[in-house]
C-alpha cells in the first residue's frame, strides 16, 4: 500500500511546472514571469484574458458614445 503512494508522490515531484519555452524577446518582457526565459502558462492565459477584458469594456464604451 505504502509503494503506490510513494510512486505517485515521485511522479508528482518529476513532473515538470506547467511552463512553455519563450520564442522571442517580447514574451520574456511583456509575458509573466516577466523577464524569464520559461513562460507560465495560466499567467500567459491570464494576461490574454485581462486584455481581452479591456478591450471589450473599451470597445463598448466607444460604441455607446
Amino acid at each position: 500500500m505504502i509503494d503506490p503512494v510513494a510512486s505517485a508522490y515521485q511522479r508528482l515531484d518529476d513532473a515538470r511546472p506547467f511552463v512553455r519555452p519563450t520564442y522571442n524577446q517580447f514574451e520574456v518582457e511583456l509575458l509573466p514571469p516577466y523577464g524569464d526565459p520559461e513562460v507560465h502558462v495560466p499567467g500567459e492565459v491570464g494576461t490574454y484574458v485581462g486584455i481581452g477584458v479591456l478591450a471589450s469594456a473599451l470597445l463598448e464604451r466607444l460604441d455607446e458614445e
